[in-house]
């Protein structure tokens, strides 16, 4: 079932602007986990924007849980069903102390206390932060400011997670606290819609989309999609290092496969290499 459905989405910023997006055709299905990859300007944050009404298309239709946001009575409903985590965990931390923090939205929601405190609980423990309820969030890391900011919008229970560039703002270790709780909330079902430039975490999506310019190149496997390296080296992108590496193989005459991602796989092709499995063109 689709979750999501944009056709022919147009947006501009401002009526005599150029459109920030152009044409835009998108569906993600319910539970499905995908990437949005795409150089600064592609359109990625502006689409991700209209998924929960922070902005409203010019042009085409755009409906989310069967709602359409360019109605906007629907616009309060839609924003319960999709929640937004952005780049800069500061920005999103409002309380001093974590548990407040997460019961902020709650709040303003008027749910009922017994059953905020239930909800505060709960999403602590989903993100792995219910040891830090009581601790003052001035002093957390980054990585746990954005859980501690995801564990927020899921205290809404929301359908969809929407994250734009989420661990841009990390360091290492941070980046991966972020997308174990994000692959841990898509095995249990959730929609997940990551807004990236780590090619990394792209690779370990269902699905990933490639934006340029306000309009979607590439959609696809990240298998399918990354071995599409020229096009997306000619776009500024990059690809995960393992795939760079059957370019540069392929490019020296070797037949190794161009749909390598991970390290495993990278090994095993390797292992073929160096056992004489995989030979060279015209041998």
């Amino acid at each position: 079932m689709a979750v999501i459905e944009a056709k022919n989405l147009v947006f501009r910023y401002s009526a005599d602007a150029q459109p920030v997006l152009k044409d835009v055709s998108l569906t993600v299905e319910k539970g499905e986990f995908v990437a949005i990859l795409g150089h600064n300007g592609s359109g990625k944050s502006t689409f991700a924007k209209h998924l929960n009404g922070i902005c409203i298309p010019d042009e085409g239709s755009l409906t989310v849980c069967g709602l359409d946001v360019r109605n906007e009575g629907n616009l309060t409903s839609v924003r319960r069903k999709v929640g937004m985590v952005f780049q800069n965990p500061d920005n999103q931390i409002i309380a001093s102390v974590v548990e407040e923090d997460v019961a902020f939205a709650l709040e303003n929601l008027g749910v009922e206390h017994g059953e905020m405190q239930k909800r505060v609980k709960e999403a602590l423990a989903a993100v792995d932060m219910a040891h830090y309820a009581t601790h003052a969030t001035y002093k957390l890391s980054g990585g746990q400011k954005q859980r501690v900011a995801i564990a927020g919008i899921l205290a809404m229970r929301p359908d969809i997670l929407v994250l734009d560039e989420p661990t841009a703002m990390l360091d290492p270790k941070g980046r991966a606290e972020v997308m174990e709780v994000l692959h841990k909330f898509h095995q249990e079902g959730m929609t997940v819609v990551l807004i990236t430039h780590f090619m990394d975490e792209a690779a370990q999506a269902d699905r990933v989309v490639v934006m340029n310019e306000g309009e979607i190149l590439l959609d696809g496997t990240p298998h399918y999609v990354f071995q599409n390296a020229g096009l997306l080296w000619s776009v500024g992108l990059n690809v995960p290092q393992s795939t760079e590496l059957m370019f540069l193989l392929r490019k020296e005459g070797y037949k190794v496969p161009l749909a390598v991602l991970t390290e495993e796989e990278c090994i095993a092709v390797l292992d073929d290499l160096l056992a004489g499995r995989i030979g060279r063109e015209g041998v």
